[in-house]
């Protein structure tokens, strides 16, 4: 039995000098994963407050997460004297890990609107409420129950055709643990937040689960354990894409609706689209619906685009661009479609505004340069519009 004991306990000291020795290892060469999200009843997840640590997956950013749970600097709830505040709410490409906290669009903004004396004598203050896969239904949620709390006088809904529409929809969504909006004959949009009242989200809410959450906090080794079934998972997504596409993202949206269930999605989208609009005017907030292109419709090479563009069968890929200004200007909300600009800048300068070194140019998200061409656009609107 002593001997027994004494093999047992080698094993269990022999394991525990393993795993300081690899945590050692893992600091020293940089390695970062924390767990970014927490559960949350109303909105599916949020960004976990304090979270920090290195973003290496798609460009290298080191992220902080404030206290409020935005991934932005801090910012009063009461909006001070002679203060502008514009409220920005998205989804991956507001959060913005890719790239470092005054790359993003929206640390940008202000300064580009200084330069064309908007809201002259105002200090322009920015606050980003972007979190990482929100759809429209999130992104209205969080103005309701979050963002209208700081009182914004403009509220810059970003919309993603790559995703939004999908994210939006029951029925194509692969991820149910989130809220959604179903269409309703009597009320226009009926809000089903059952997602709150599952085992899963029961589970992802327990106090094991959220113990665990700040045990990754304090263990790069706890940290890359959490993080290696997703990193098993992502080259397998990538390569069931079809060609040109990207993982996560859907073509069909490019093209008109050919299934119900895509008509559908892209009802509900605008509705919410109106309900956010509705909601901030209500509240005295201008609203701006900025919409981020495909990564193909702004790749510099115009020969892939036109491939890409014939396996859909279409004529250009602008079909989401053109489908929500047109909607829009009927309603009198005021769209920015990025993806006409961003597509002619990029042909004429053969740059990439997607993509990174540790990636692939012309696929993923924004990186700096995607970041800067877009706050120039965005300022351009807002400069160019009634004040």
């Amino acid at each position: 039995m002593k001997k027994f004991i004494a093999s047992l306990g080698l094993v269990v000291a022999s394991t525990a000098f393993a795993l300081v020795v690899f945590e050692i290892v893992l600091r020293v060469v940089g390695y970062s994963a924390p767990i970014w999200y927490q559960p949350d009843a109303r909105l599916g997840w949020t960004l976990r407050p304090h979270a920090q640590g290195w973003f290496t997956r798609e460009g290298r950013a080191y992220v902080r997460v404030n206290s409020a749970g935005q991934r932005d600097a801090e910012h009063s709830v009461g909006k001070p004297a002679g203060t502008y505040r514009i409220a920005v709410l998205g989804d991956s490409y507001a959060e913005a890990r890719q790239v470092g906290e005054r790359e993003a669009f929206w640390a940008l903004l202000p300064e580009r609107l200084a330069q064309c004396s908007f809201q002259r004598g105002k200090k322009i203050e920015v606050i980003n409420f972007g979190v990482s896969g929100y759809g429209t239904a999130q992104e209205y949620l969080m103005l309701e129950s979050t963002a209208m709390r700081y009182r914004p006088d403009l509220v810059l809904l970003q919309f993603t055709n790559g995703n939004d529409v999908m994210n939006n929809s029951l029925a194509l969504e692969e991820e149910k643990q989130r809220p959604f909006y179903a269409l309703d004959p009597r009320w226009g949009l009926r809000l089903d937040d059952s997602f709150a009242a599952s085992e899963p989200f029961a589970k992802r809410s327990s106090a094991k689960h959220q113990l665990a959450r700040r045990a990754t906090d304090h263990s790069r080794v706890m940290q890359l354990a959490h993080a290696l079934p997703e990193m098993a998972l992502m080259p397998r997504a990538q390569a069931n894409a079809p060609d040109g596409a990207e993982a996560g993202l859907k073509v069909a949206v490019l093209a008109p609706p050919r299934e119900r269930a895509w008509e559908e999605a892209w009802l509900v989208t605008e509705r919410l689209i109106a309900k956010t609009h509705e909601f901030a005017e209500r509240h005295g907030a201008r609203l701006v619906l900025v919409m981020v292109p495909y990564a193909i419709q702004a790749h510099p090479d115009r020969k892939q685009r036109a491939e890409f563009a014939a396996k859909l069968g279409v004529a250009d890929l602008f079909y989401p661009e053109r489908r929500i200004t047109e909607w829009a200007g009927a309603r009198g909300i005021a769209a920015l479609p990025l993806a006409f600009e961003m597509q002619r800048l990029a042909e004429a300068s053969g740059a990439y505004f997607y993509g990174f070194e540790n990636t692939r140019l012309g696929t993923g998200h924004w990186n700096v340069e995607g970041h800067r061409i877009a706050a120039e656009l965005i300022a351009r609107k807002l400069c160019g519009e009634p004040q």
